[in-house]
């Protein structure tokens, strides 16, 4: 496409498909920057509009339509490419007119479960759809246990976060990307190139920088996890002013009770098995303490969660979720053989999900895995029941990414029934290999 051709027949050409890559990036380009390409468009939809009228007008009549010409002999704008150019000229106005816009700063590539994004100046939530851009201010919100969002940044690196998670993008330079992760589960996997922009993330209790580095975090109101698992970062409280570095292999923990600098230890051997009493040392993602009872001292009710449904009534949860490694501060990692022990009760009859999220050992993301248990297989309703499960039973929510469990850490853990409350109680979790 040569750039020199006129701007209407350019963005024919675009609608047409005959454009490569790189001549369509200039033409985006172009309509970023210059405010009277972004009117020629406008124009241009318009008169796409008026023409597609005509046109339907005559073949009613049985005559032809009279056509102004453009100033150059241009393709036909058949009714399909007026509709086009319509919705590209609404795309084009809303997103590049932002108020508080300035450039893009991310694209969802994918997204999975109950998300949504909050624009800029507090703009009112609406659905996370892939191939958005964002920019600086817009935050994106993860809230169901199978939820997971990715993104890509503008430097080719990705952004993965998941479960119950809020990333606010935050205003940023060529020199570095910067996000808040404000609660939750964030991957950082970097670009190919090298000499990718640093991206910093803060967090309630800390700032970390890295660049060519893959990481997770894993941040409270009152502390932070880091896990740097190829490549280097930087770390620091926020109170202090002296970063720590992280080499690839290590992690760091940053509490806000306390300012001294963290300090950089070996990523512990995972373990395989696992027994969480929901003791006070149990880190509890979603869940209400029970009065201790007749079926124990710990024990763990599930709390209602709103589940939005694009273009329908949202759905209630009620869900009871731990983290492993938080728990116990090693990696959780499940085996071919293992399987997963439930003991709780419910209060009413209902089916019972279970599930865990995943991450590669010392990696990415890796989806999500749930199975459903009726309540025949429960027992009746009130009396204390076990659930034990083989990991090869609990059906892969995301196989593009990980089709078996085995050989992933766990995140978390979770149990919830859907809709009614049943009275879920969650009194005792074991990963045992027989």
């Amino acid at each position: 496409m040569k750039t020199d051709a006129p701007l209407p027949e350019r963005l024919l050409r675009l609608l047409d498909g005959r454009v490569t890559a790189e001549e369509r990036h200039q033409l985006e380009q172009e309509l970023r920057t210059d405010p009277q390409a972004r009117a020629a468009l406008r124009t241009l939809a318009e008169e796409a509009v008026l023409f597609s009228d005509a046109e339907r007008t005559a073949a009613a009549r049985g005559e032809d339509p009279t056509i102004v010409p453009f100033p150059r002999p241009t393709p036909r704008i058949w009714p399909w490419a007026a509709a086009a150019l319509v919705i590209l000229a609404i795309g084009v106005a809303a997103l590049w007119s932002r108020p508080s816009g300035g450039r893009e700063l991310a694209r969802v590539i994918r997204v999975t479960g109950t998300s949504g994004v909050f624009g800029a100046r507090g703009a009112a939530e609406q659905p996370l759809p892939a191939g958005v851009r964002l920019r600086a201010g817009d935050m994106i919100e993860t809230r169901s246990c199978d939820a997971w969002v990715e993104l890509e940044l503008r430097d080719g690196s990705h952004l993965t976060v998941a479960g119950h998670s809020a990333l606010r993008l935050l205003e940023s330079s060529p020199a570095a990307a910067r996000v808040n992760l404000l609660r939750g589960n964030l991957w950082h996997s970097p670009a190919a190139q090298a000499g990718s922009a640093p991206l910093v993330v803060q967090t309630p209790t800390s700032v970390v920088e890295a660049g060519q580095a893959q990481f997770d975090l894993q941040a409270t109101a009152v502390e932070t996890i880091l896990r740097v698992n190829q490549g280097r970062a930087q770390v620091r409280h926020p109170l202090q002013s002296d970063p720590v570095e992280v080499a690839g292999g290590f992690q760091a923990s940053i509490e806000l009770s306390a300012p001294a600098p963290p300090v950089a230890t070996p990523q512990p051997a995972p373990v395989s098995t696992w027994q969480c009493d929901l003791d006070e040392g149990t880190a509890v993602i979603l869940g209400r303490r029970l009065p201790s009872g007749t079926f124990g001292t710990n024990r763990l009710g599930a709390v209602p969660l709103l589940w939005p449904l694009p273009n329908r009534p949202p759905v209630l949860l009620h869900a009871v979720s731990v983290s492993p490694f938080q728990t116990v501060g090693r990696p959780l990692e499940l085996r071919a053989e293992t399987r997963v022990r439930f003991h709780g009760r419910t209060l009413r009859d209902k089916t019972v999900r279970f599930g865990f999220s995943t991450q590669r050992m010392r990696g990415v993301f890796a989806g999500k895995f749930e199975v459903d248990v009726p309540p025949a297989r429960l027992g009746p309703a009130g009396d204390p029941w076990t659930v034990d499960l083989p990991v090869s039973a609990f059906r892969p929510l995301h196989p593009e990414l990980s089709s078996s469990p085995a050989g992933l850490e766990v995140t978390d853990i979770y149990a919830l029934t859907v809709i009614d409350d049943a009275g879920l109680e969650i009194h005792r979790i074991e990963v045992v290999v027989p």
